[in-house]
């Protein structure tokens, strides 16, 4: 494989205050991986980690100020100071609370026609340089960055993606999108049962333009039910994340993840070893058991058991896909670093596993099945928790050494 040259550079900026960022940072970085290279990791370097017994803050309740109690959050970020902005798709707000969760200010956001409205059509994308609140609207194509008061300060068209798109803010203030899907089928082919997996791409949108940084990377398994396709139970799927020296993704085949510069040139392969993807007995029984719960009636579940759930077992794969999709997949960090969320369905617990900017596995986080991940930095993470009522609230916690003192 060629070897890419020196003067590659990072994609310029969309404006004159991303270009002092990248000129100061980037292109360091880019260097350390001009070079292809394959770095595999029988096991992490650092020990198990888990999470802290208290989290430094809760922000949510279930009855009290209107500013605390939430309807379905979009995203949340922590920023330098510890302050956590909340974005509140139902509401459509952005809430700023300070460290120790106290309000601090509501900004209401304009989103798109009210045809259009949904408590999905807001985004918070996270590291967005010089505009660290960026919320993306799918039903209206812009972003709305915000200042540290709350202010709207820049609302911006783009263009490239539909609201099926994942989407995530690339070093320079630009959108990076995964494509959704680029395959085309012969649907007349295809027989009831038939499984299949699309194409994706990951482009780079720039002003009216998408420029393609990589493309044919195996997307979304899909069933096809003879008419139309559904994604598949336990199918695999594609995760990807950005940082300054370029994109990493994967295809969840397997553990392994590729990164490719802001050229679209792969430079650096990252594998490592995490639990068996083997589907057993157990995790069936285990499924199963998860459906059960839900009849209140012994009729009920001897009706599901003999009539829904043999087609249902038929249809599940072998193997288990390699990473998480329905919540952060991959998550970078400002060191380049990667938080990886392994596909939970193997053991009651869910597990993270951290790689280095090199791609050299560095340890491995243990937390509770249930929360999701929305933001973390150097030693905390910030998830999304339910209460006992369902209601929605996020906490910070900060990691510590499995065993050892929260």
């Amino acid at each position: 494989m060629s070897t890419p040259s020196n003067d590659t550079r990072p994609i310029p900026s969309r404006a004159a205050r991303t270009a002092a960022i990248l000129a100061a940072h980037v292109p360091m970085l880019v260097a350390t991986l001009t070079a292809q290279t394959v770095v595999e990791s029988a096991n992490p370097i650092g020990p198990d980690l888990t999470l802290s017994d208290e989290p430094l803050v809760r922000i949510g309740v279930l009855d009290g100020p209107m500013e605390h109690m939430f309807g379905e959050i979009a995203g949340a970020i922590r920023l330098e100071d510890g302050s956590v902005v909340v974005v509140d798709g139902q509401s459509n707000e952005a809430r700023m609370f300070d460290a120790g969760g106290r309000h601090v200010w509501t900004s209401s956001l304009e989103v798109g026609s009210r045809r259009q409205r949904n408590s999905r059509a807001l985004r918070l994308l996270r590291g967005c340089p010089e505009a660290p609140i960026s919320v993306l609207d799918v039903s209206s194509a812009s972003v709305t960055e915000l200042d540290p008061n709350g202010n709207v300060t820049e609302t911006r068209k783009t263009v490239g993606f539909n609201p099926y798109s994942e989407v995530m803010c690339s070093p320079d203030g630009e959108l990076v999108v995964a494509s959704w899907p680029e395959t085309e089928f012969e649907w007349e082919s295809l027989t009831a049962g038939d499984i299949f997996r699309s194409s994706r791409s990951l482009k780079l949108l720039r002003s009216d333009t998408a420029i393609a940084l990589v493309s044919g990377i195996p997307g979304t398994e899909h069933v096809y039910n003879g008419m139309g396709a559904v994604p598949r139970r336990w199918g695999k799927d594609m995760v990807f994340a950005a940082t300054g020296t370029g994109l990493w993704y994967g295809s969840g085949d397997d553990y392994e993840l590729e990164h490719v510069d802001w050229s679209g040139r792969v430079t650096r392969i990252a594998r490592w070893s995490g639990p068996d993807l083997d589907v057993t007995a157990e995790h069936l029984d285990r499924y199963m058991d998860s459906y059960l719960a839900l009849f209140d009636t012994p009729r009920g579940r001897q009706a599901f058991e003999r009539e829904l759930w043999p087609g249902m077992r038929d249809g599940l794969p072998e193997r288990f896909p390699a990473f998480e999709t329905e919540a952060a997949g991959l998550m970078a960090l400002p060191d380049g670093s990667l938080w990886v969320t392994i596909f939970g369905w193997r053991a009651p617990d869910q597990e993270l596993h951290l790689l280095q900017a090199s791609g050299a596995w560095a340890g491995r986080l243990v937390i509770p099945a249930g929360p999701a991940l929305l933001d973390a930095g150097p030693g905390w993470v910030l998830l999304l928790e339910r209460g006992e009522f369902d209601e929605q609230r996020v906490a910070v916690y900060e990691l510590v050494e499995a065993g050892g003192s929260g």
